[in-house]
């Protein structure tokens, strides 16, 4: 018998622990109308609210060029080189008109543009340029100025006497990313040639770069032309220029 009374004594005492314990308190075993119960009420609306907002997006930045060789372009003897040719070798150069290469939001940039001008979003997206030239073939042709050719003067860019193409003024564009060719020539074994390249590692959406491209090549020595006392004028291969986006293109 005295099991059973202290068994129903320890029982009730177990469950107001548990109570306590999970926050019940004590009004959950209290008497009626020993305390108030919790108001109940229905939900009540407010207001409703719409959130927008506007932000502007940039424009997509994009590789742009203008500028450059445009036309014919003339050789004239280099400085100190002879101006006659009298079996002599004769330097000839000639500097096209400058070029402008860069990235931007659009195409007739003149200085180089601030970071808000343009984004390229996410990195995935950046690409670099090459900058190449093709030529059509490497032979000189000669004629007089009165329309007689001669064969016995046409000469050709080989590896002896290649026509050298170089960057006047893109030293100032390393910073910006531009890798110049110190190499870059139009020969017999390569009609193609790279003379400047911005890898994608290196683009930002600011690259900006200003030159001109500087041609040189030279009048053989031992020709024997067919006239004298006259003009002469050779005619060279067609040069093409393209920008190649990205770098790595083929």
């Amino acid at each position: 018998m005295k099991k059973k009374i202290f068994g129903a004594v320890v029982a009730p005492v177990s469950m107001l622990v548990l109570t306590f314990a999970l926050g019940l308190g004590t009004v959950a075993f209290g008497t009626p109308g020993g305390g108030e119960p919790q108001q109940s009420q229905d939900d009540s609306l407010i207001n409703t609210l719409n959130v927008t907002t506007e932000i502007p997006v940039a424009p997509w930045c994009g590789w742009y060029v203008s500028g450059g060789p445009d036309g014919d372009l003339t050789l004239v003897p280099a400085d100190g080189a002879p101006t006659t040719y009298t079996g002599a070798e004769i330097a000839l150069t000639a500097t096209a008109d400058e070029n402008t290469a860069y990235v931007g939001p659009g195409d007739e940039l003149t200085s180089q543009g601030a970071d808000s001008d343009c984004s390229w979003f996410t990195e995935g997206n950046k690409y670099g340029a090459r900058y190449d030239v093709e030529s059509s073939g490497y032979q000189f042709t000669a004629s007089t100025i009165s329309g007689q050719d001669d064969n016995e003067m046409d000469f050709e860019a080989n590896d002896l006497n290649p026509l050298i193409i170089t960057n006047t003024g893109i030293d100032d564009c390393l910073a910006e990313g531009f890798t110049t060719n110190p190499t870059a020539e139009i020969k017999q074994s390569n009609t193609s040639t790279t003379p400047w390249t911005v890898s994608t590692a290196s683009v930002t959406n600011t690259n900006f770069c200003q030159w001109s491209a500087k041609y040189e090549i030279k009048i053989p020595s031992g020709m024997s032309p067919t006239y004298g006392n006259i003009t002469y004028r050779w005619t060279g291969p067609t040069l093409t220029h393209t920008l190649v986006i990205p770098e790595t293109q083929p």
